[in-house]
């Protein structure tokens, strides 16, 4: 799937997508999150969607590995998080079983909506506040609906992310939990397309290699996270989520 998918590009387009990838790096180096938040829906302009979703799954495990064992105690924050991360787990197969399943049209139209509430969610975030008692519940089902989601898109990020910041979880344990769900979801991910003989050899090497132009472009990412204000950045990724969403849309219902 995706091996092909590249091969058929013309010299330009592989160009514009190594681009894609650096440019993801730079986001990542200033962020420190949101990699497939931009990567997808960018590459989605070059090659089908689920062979984005193939191209970004690799190095979405890679760039989680250090920061889910950072600062120690990862043993204890897996055990405080187990019911999530089952639950993420169970929604990622089920979102993967839809992504090379479902109509690429109806694919594109269920993803279209989805970029403009990740967008808009992404906008609400800082004033969403979770109390203890809603946690509880509302924990599981943000993980189950994180993973249906990111199975799709490969974005997992922005329930767990409003779930977090919601209930005010202080930076080094944030950074810690989201590298966590990420390297969880994105292990399930990267199992459930090479269980279902999605993705090949060759296909893994591919999405391997993308870390390539992503490592190039985090230096100058951190570079500009001391000169440039992180909301130019964000901004920047709402409207690739908004532009994207609006794309798919129309290609779904041409």
């Amino acid at each position: 799937m995706l091996t092909h998918a590249l091969l058929a590009l013309p010299l330009a387009a592989q160009l514009g997508l190594l681009a894609v990838f650096a440019f993801g790096g730079v986001v990542k180096g200033v962020t420190g999150v949101g990699l497939p938040l931009v990567l997808v829906p960018l590459a989605a302009q070059f090659i089908p969607v689920p062979a984005a979703v193939a191209l970004v799954s690799v190095p979405m495990l890679a760039t989680n590995v250090t920061q889910a064992a950072e600062g120690g105690h990862t043993l204890a924050a897996i055990k405080r998080l187990w019911v999530i991360l089952v639950l993420l787990i169970v929604g990622t197969m089920i979102g993967v079983h839809l992504l090379v399943t479902i109509d690429r049209r109806l694919l594109s139209l269920i993803l279209g909506p989805s970029f403009l509430a990740i967008a808009a969610l992404l906008v609400a975030m800082p004033r969403v506040r979770l109390s203890p008692a809603t946690a509880r519940w509302t924990g599981p089902a943000v993980g189950l609906g994180a993973g249906v989601l990111g199975g799709m898109s490969a974005m997992f990020g922005p329930p767990m992310i409003a779930y977090l910041v919601g209930l005010g979880t202080e930076p080094d344990s944030f950074v810690k939990q989201m590298a966590i769900f990420a390297f969880t979801a994105g292990a399930t991910m990267l199992l459930t397309l090479g269980g279902s003989g999605t993705l090949s050899r060759f296909d893994l090497a591919f999405s391997a290699g993308a870390i390539i132009p992503i490592q190039l472009g985090m230096p100058l990412g951190r570079w500009l996270r001391r000169r440039i204000p992180p909301g130019v950045f964000r901004a920047l990724v709402l409207i690739v989520l908004a532009v994207s969403g609006i794309d798919l849309l129309h290609r779904a219902l041409l």
